[in-house]
Order: C-alpha cells, then sequence, then structure tokens
C-alpha cells in the first residue's frame, strides 16, 4: 500500500462528551430498525449518502451520531476529513411544522457544539422545506458530489447499448468464472482482494473521503444483519470483482463496486448480474457520485447516456 499522506481528526473527547449530553448516541448496525420507519415515511427518494447503509459504511471518515427528540429523528455527523461536526438530511416526512421544529433543535444543539450549523447531502425537493424554516442558509451545490440516477427502463438501455451487450457476452463466453453472495466469511479474501487490486494502484490521497478498506471492514461482517445485498466473481479461482447494492423504498443504489478492470466484460457482468437479483424492484436506480475523479465521471456518464444528476447541496447558515 503506498504511504498515507492524508490528516484525518478524531473527535475530540471534549466534543463527544457535548454530543453525548445533548442526547445523542453513536449509530450502530443494530439502529437499523428503528432508522427503517423514518425512511419509509420519506416523501420522495434520498440521496446515496443519506441511506443507513451509507452512515454504517463511512463510520470511521464520518462518524454519525442520532436522537429522537419530539418524535423526530435527528442526524449529525463529525468529518474526520475536515475537523468539524455537520447535520446530515432529516430523515422522516417533510413537512414544514416538522422541519421547522429539527432545524430549531440543530440550531440550538450547533449552539452548544460551538459550531456552525451546516447541513450535507441535501436534495433538490427538500430545498423548500430547509427555506421555509426560518433558517437563512448559503447554497452551495457542488458538481462532484451529484448522484447518477436512472429509471430502470435507462439503466437497462444503457446495459443492453452494443458495445456493454458485446463485452458482457464476451465474459461469459471467455472466461471460467463463478459467482457467490457475499457473507461475512468473505471478508478476510475480499479485504486481500482490496488490497492487491485498489490500494496497490492509488495512494491513500486519492481516498479523499477515507478509506475504502474500513468501509469493507465496517459492511461484510454485518451482512446478515443489515438490508443488503451483494456478489463477488472469481475468474479461475481467483477473485476478480464484487458490487455491494441495496434497495429500499423503490430506491436501488449501487454502494460499491470494483473489479480487475484488465478482465474484459466483467464490469458489465457485474452491473447486470446487481440488477437482476436485487434491483428488478426499484422505480430508480442511483449509480452514486463520480467523486471529482474524471475517468470515473466518464464512465458513468457513458454506462447509460440518459441520466439524471441528482444535486447534493451543502447549507450553511448564515452568519
Amino acid at each position: 500500500m503506498k504511504s498515507d499522506t492524508k490528516k484525518y481528526y478524531k473527535i475530540p473527547q471534549k466534543m463527544l462528551e457535548i454530543f453525548l449530553a445533548h442526547g445523542y448516541q453513536e449509530l450502530r448496525v443494530e439502529d437499523q430498525s428503528l432508522f427503517d420507519p423514518y425512511y419509509d415515511s420519506m416523501n420522495e427518494h434520498w440521496s446515496a449518502n443519506t441511506s443507513f447503509l451509507n452512515l454504517i459504511g463511512w463510520r470511521d471518515s464520518y462518524p454519525t451520531y442520532f436522537k429522537i427528540a419530539e418524535g423526530l429523528l435527528i442526524n449529525i455527523t463529525y468529518l474526520n476529513t475536515e475537523g468539524y461536526p455537520v447535520a446530515v438530511p432529516f430523515v422522516g416526512n417533510y413537512t414544514e411544522e416538522k422541519i421547522k421544529k429539527a432545524m430549531q433543535i440543530l440550531k440550538e444543539d450547533f449552539a452548544g457544539f460551538d459550531a456552525q450549523l451546516i447541513i450535507m447531502d441535501v436534495v433538490p425537493w427538500m430545498l423548500p422545506y430547509y427555506e421555509a424554516s426560518g433558517i437563512q442558509f448559503e447554497i452551495e451545490d457542488n458538481r462532484d458530489y451529484m448522484d447518477y440516477t436512472f429509471t430502470p427502463e435507462q439503466f437497462l438501455a444503457g446495459m443492453d447499448t452494443q458495445d456493454d451487450r458485446y463485452r458482457y457476452n464476451y465474459f461469459k463466453r471467455r472466461f471460467a468464472y463463478e459467482t457467490e453472495e457475499i457473507t461475512p466469511f468473505h471478508r478476510e479474501e475480499i479485504r486481500e482482494f482490496m488490497e492487491r487490486e485498489w490500494c496497490g494502484e492509488k495512494t491513500c490521497e486519492e481516498c479523499h473521503c477515507g478509506c475504502l478498506l474500513r468501509v469493507i471492514d465496517n459492511l461484510v461482517p454485518v451482512f446478515d444483519k443489515i438490508r443488503i445485498n451483494g456478489i463477488l466473481v472469481r475468474v479461475e479461482g481467483k477473485m476478480a470483482g464484487l458490487c455491494i447494492v441495496s434497495c429500499r423504498n423503490g430506491l436501488g443504489v449501487y454502494q460499491y463496486k470494483n473489479a480487475v478492470n484488465r478482465i474484459k466484460g466483467i464490469n458489465e457482468y457485474l452491473l447486470r448480474e446487481s440488477f437482476e437479483r436485487y434491483l428488478q424492484s426499484a422505480d430508480t436506480i442511483n449509480y452514486t457520485e463520480d467523486m471529482g475523479v474524471e475517468n470515473l465521471r466518464y464512465y458513468k456518464e457513458h454506462m447509460a447516456p440518459a441520466h439524471t444528476l441528482l444535486s447534493k447541496l451543502t447549507l450553511t447558515e448564515r452568519g
């Protein structure tokens, strides 16, 4: 693995104590059943970053804390990559009254944290509710962090273009492969694969959102405990790729995919196989963001040309 030059900030003990004093507790895998009714009552779909699976997977970089106050689920996180707390979009049914109440709670809490109120990963349909809350926000829309979203028809059409169909069929004809559904027992095999195929090619600085090995460590051991699915593929007995997805309330998300790209057609196989196994009930497919990586952006834009970029807004309280 290449050297880690990125600085991460551990949450100060004093700030953690303040979080706890304000009634927050650290998010655990076991809390999914508590969160489910709130996700189910959302007015429309949310960003991939707001999903429960994402909060668990990236908890080393963005440890999440929550509380239920006046029947509202309030989430905050500490940005280890930046060194300050932010709020996560409200999870639950959006009404002007609820958002006003939630914003008042957050405003008071962030004053107690001695921090500016910032809400990350707000998607456009949520914005009018926050703007009606009585709090004045500066709004930032960052192109590098938009999610790529598709209807199932658009996604299937993208996978069925002549080139993609050729690569998919080439992989199935050319290679001796086997496919397994991921279980907690695959952790070491997947970790070794990631260290070889990802860390061996990247510097830690390039993983500017945090360590993907830690994401694997957070997700794979709990595959039997949270609502998550995935496949791994071996070619000639050696692991060559994996894909992790989730589907909740009509929102199908490709949470993570990695493969040996020199094996022609394996990416097309992972996409199609995961869709056919797990995402056919979805009415929206979220292929997540490109994180500002040019090659990844090109791939996602051309994978299914008919797509929608889902803005993820950052709201910063003025003053």
